[in-house]
Order: C-alpha cells, then structure tokens, then sequence
C-alpha cells in the first residue's frame, strides 16, 4: 500500500527486527515451491472443417449412382457449398413429399432450399388447390402466389373443379370462417391477396387485432404472408396456451406468427432452464428466442459452456441466443484473439461483447487512434450516445468496474472489499484492466503468491517497467543499506515485504501522490487529435509532469494520500 514518506521506513524497519532469523536461511525456491498458478479456462473450441458435398455423399444419402451426381456437381457447382446436415434435412423432407429420387435428380438446385421451407411452401400450395404440387411449383413458389386464381387454373396448376376460397377457409380448424363473408373475394384476385384477406379475419377473431395491428403487421412483418394457415394457427394455440402469451404480446411481437410450432415446443421441452430460470419465463422476456433452433439453442449453450462462462452470464445477454450457434461459436474464438476482450472473460457481462463484437471491434480500434485506453466492458457494448459521449469529452478513465471483477475473480474476493481497497488510490479508473492483468501475469511470472500480490494490490496500477525497475534494484546491496534495512540481501525478505518496498519505492520518487501510474507515453499528444474527432475540447492535450493527468476537481494533486 502507499504510505507517506515519513512513517513507512520506520514501519517497516520495526517489522524487520521482530521477525525471526530463520528466513535467512530459506531459499528462494522453497518459498515459492507450492505456488500454483490460476488455471486459464479461456482455450478455445477446436471444431473440425466440415467437409463439403461429393458425389459420394450424395449418392449415399439420397440414392441413384456416383456417376449421375458427379455430372450434376460439375454442372451445379454451388451445390458443394450447402452444409451436409442441411442437404440431409431437405432431402428428408423431400421423401416425406412423396418425391422420389428422379424426380430430385430433374431438379437438384432444390437442395438449396431449407427444408422448413421447402414443407411450409407445400402446406400453403396444398390450402390452394394446387394438384399435382411438383418441384418447378415449389422453386418458383413465389411467382406462382403472385398469380390470379383463373390464371393458375387456366395453366392447369389448379383443377377448375376446385373452389380455392372454400379450401382456404376451411383450413382453419378452431374458428369459423365462412366465404360468403367474403364477397368482395372472387378468382380474378391474385391468390395472395385472397389469403391474406382470410388470415386478417383469422387474425381478428383469434387476438382481437385492429385495423392498426393489421396495418403495422404487413408493413413490418410482411413475410408472415407465406406461412401456411396450418402453421399460423399451431403457433398461436402454443403461445396462448402452452406459453401463456397474452394476446397483446403476440401483437407486439407479430414476428412470433413466422415461427415454427414444433420448434417451439421444443425449446421449452428440451431445455427446461438456464441457470435457474424457468424457458418459459426466459422466452417471455426475450420472445424472439423462440424464432432460434432448438438443435441451435443447444449448440450454443454447449459453446459458452466449454469456454468456462457460467450460465448467469446469458441471463444477462439473452440476445445472444437469438444468434446462430455458428456465429456465436466463431466469435468466442475471436473473444480470445484480443487481449482487451480475452481479458474480459470472467466479466458475468461478457457476452455483451460477443453479441456485439463487430461493433465492439470497431469502437476499439477507434479509441486506439486516440490513445484511450481506458475502454470499459459497457462503453464497447452499450449504446450509440452513450459511447459518443465519452469519446467526445476525452476522459481516459472508467468506473472501474472492469478491474474490480477480475481481481474479484482471481484472487477469490469479494467485489466490494477489492473496490474499497483500490478506491485507496487517487488514480485507479485510469488504469485499463488490461494493463492490471499483464501487471498481475508479471508478478505471477516472478514468482509472487496471489496473497503477497492481494495484500499490495495497488502495485497492480503501476507499469510493468517500473516494477522491474524497482525489483531489480532491491538486489543491489547499496539500495538496502539506503533504505536502512536490517538485512543482508534481497532474500531475507518475504514476497509480502518486498512487493511493499516496490510500491514504496516507486512512489517516493512522487512524493506519495499516487502519480507514478502514469506512463511517459502519455505524455505524447495524439497527433492530428481533432482530426480524428472534431469537436473534441482541447484541454485534452494538456501535458503534465508525470504524464497526462486528467483533471480532478475537490482533490490536490501534491496532497500525500495515505493506504492503509
């Protein structure tokens, strides 16, 4: 800790004369023989490269022979970059279809097609009236919903016999649904617009929506115009009843109706909590979990297991189960590849960043240009105004929450005792938790147990160098008799009292200020400063003698500070 130089010689002289010999005798190598470092939980996820498709594959997978699909990977290329587990998928759903391999092999760009899809677009051709429901229908799906019904049935895509407006009415199960109340619906229409007359009464009778709602769900939500009637109505029966929505939330998140019922029920079956908390409760406050795979969910619940991040922090960053499980999984790879956000890693906000990496990527380069260092956890990953403003008033400091959850974590303390331990020190914002933690490997690279280093935890804010510096100058016979010390070498002292006359050390050429943080990089102004930020106020490039020294108000920079 900092003492003032008046009483921290003599302090430390009484302790030396009332210690036992004996520890002149230790060697260094005993001393530090059980010390045992953290265990580092930040490895990432080797996952093996998917193999693209061949022929092989294919031919096992779907059927007919390798030769046959040699010639169509040659003639559709593109094919190969479909992922395995998807081509299986469609090509299940296929069969289901009642469609057989010749008839896939006619048409294999379907491949492409997710298999969800694939079997939604079925449903809604099948509530027309299309027959036969073939693979050119369901490729060219979208061209053909934008059709009037007489034009289809002149095309023979829908039998004449077949009364589509009934079909579509009939196709809701819980309510009723009449065509004579639609008489303004004739075959001259376009067959989407026919539907999505039937799904807005639909809509009206189930969840009460408004002429408003109506409105505002196709300008925003428009897609929930393809979905099968069939696939809507197992959507809202889950919400309202399995999940308990009340109707107004479903309106405000009309998204839900593109979803799919099965995966929903999934979702709340097989994976029953997170950290405590009901799926259910958990997928009410964040509803657009329940537009993720399943299959996905649990992917991504298996990856930020393995890298050592505990379950509460997704309960405070729900939204990264709203990203896929493949691009979670790549940017925990990336987490580990930058030293401010690996550093970050036992932060219960850290998937904050991971959600937000590109945007956190971004923000920190730019704070690098301007030699801020000081860039905290929630200024990368919170919101727009809030990182301008700290950019913009140029203030190189954080709460210090960042630094207070690390030292928490690797020395097993509570968070409250290590803040009022650091608040000690006048200038302990300024100090990134990076350099805290190079600082602390430094120390732990030395040889220093975690209590030594606890119970000088301020020596954590000081620079690498300088800390050597000192080091290396307690093995220099004349610095121990200039300190008076009653001991003939540097090992006679224990790693508590030599990091205590480190500390000493280094800030008695400061006269007890706290300023011997400050690096003399700092004291180089950012060139070109308000080029890279206009509007920036110039009292930011003001020099100090120590560094750059921020401005602090009510408080005397010369004034000794005494930590105890």
């Amino acid at each position: 800790m900092l003492r003032t130089k008046q009483n921290v010689t003599s302090q430390l002289l009484k302790q030396f004369v009332t210690r036992k010999r004996n520890y002149a005798t230790k060697s260094q190598k005993s001393k530090n023989s059980d010390i045992q470092l953290p265990p580092d939980n930040s490895n990432g996820l080797d996952v093996p490269v998917e193999e693209t498709i061949n022929a092989h594959f294919l031919k096992r997978e779907i059927g007919s022979n390798h030769r046959k699909w040699s010639s169509i990977l040659i003639k559709y290329p593109e094919l190969k970059a479909i992922k395995r587990q998807d081509a299986i998928n469609t090509v299940k759903a296929l069969k289901q279809m009642n469609f057989d391999v010749e008839t896939i092999l006619q048409k294999p760009v379907v491949l492409h097609q997710n298999a969800l899809t694939l079997e939604n677009r079925y449903e809604v051709l099948h509530e027309c009236g299309f027959q036969p429901i073939t693979l050119i229908l369901l490729s060219k799906f979208v061209t053909v919903i934008n059709k009037t019904v007489s034009m289809l049935k002149s095309y023979g895509y829908i039998p004449f016999e077949v009364n589509v407006l009934q079909n579509l009415c009939n196709s809701f199960s819980n309510v009723e649904l009449s065509e004579k109340t639609f008489t303004e619906l004739n075959e001259g229409m376009h067959i989407k617009h026919m539907r999505e007359c039937i799904l807005n009464a639909y809509l009206r009778q189930v969840l009460d929506m408004n002429d408003n709602d109506i409105k505002k769900l196709w300008k925003v939500y428009y897609r929930v115009r393809h979905r099968s009637f069939k696939s809507v109505q197992s959507v809202v029966k889950v919400l309202l009843e399995d999940l308990q929505f009340p109707k107004e939330r479903i309106i405000k998140n009309a998204f839900l109706l593109h979803g799919d019922a099965h995966n929903m029920c999934r979702i709340i079956t097989e994976i029953k909590r997170i950290d405590g908390k009901d799926m259910r409760e958990i997928v009410y406050r964040r509803p657009k979990i329940l537009m993720s795979s399943c299959d996905g969910l649990l992917k991504t619940l298996e990856n930020v297991k393995v890298f050592g991040i505990h379950e509460s922090a997704i309960m405070k960053c729900l939204e990264i189960l709203t990203l896929g499980p493949d691009t979670v999984l790549e940017r925990l790879k990336d987490l580990n590849s930058i030293d401010e956000f690996k550093v970050l890693g036992t932060n219960p906000r850290v998937l904050r960043l991971v959600h937000y990496q590109n945007k956190a990527r971004l923000r920190l380069e730019y704070l690098n240009q301007l030699k801020v260092r000081c860039a905290s956890l929630h200024i990368l990953s919170g919101g727009s105004e809030k990182f301008a403003k700290f950019a913009r008033e140029g203030v190189d400091r954080t709460k210090g929450r960042d630094v207070v959850v690390y030292l928490a974590n690797i020395m097993k303390k509570d968070e409250n005792y290590i803040r009022a331990l650091l608040s000690r020190h006048p200038n302990w914002c300024h100090i990134p938790v990076l350099q805290v933690k190079q600082c602390y490997d430094f120390l732990r690279s030395k040889k220093f147990p975690i209590s030594a280093i606890s119970n000088n935890i301020h020596l954590l804010l000081y620079p690498i160098q300088r800390i050597e510096e000192k080091l290396n100058e307690l093995h220099e016979p004349e610095c121990l008799e200039r300190l008076q010390l009653p001991v003939d070498n540097i090992y006679d002292l224990d790693n508590n009292e030599m990091l205590t006359l480190i500390l000493y050390l280094i800030e008695c050429e400061f006269h007890f200020t706290g300023d011997g943080i400050w690096t003399e990089q700092q004291t180089q102004p950012v060139e070109n400063f308000n080029n890279l930020l206009p509007d920036f106020p110039k009292s930011l490039n003001k020099i100090y003698k120590y560094g750059m020294k921020p401005s602090r108000a009510n408080q005397s920079a010369n004034k000794p500070i005494e930590l105890r």
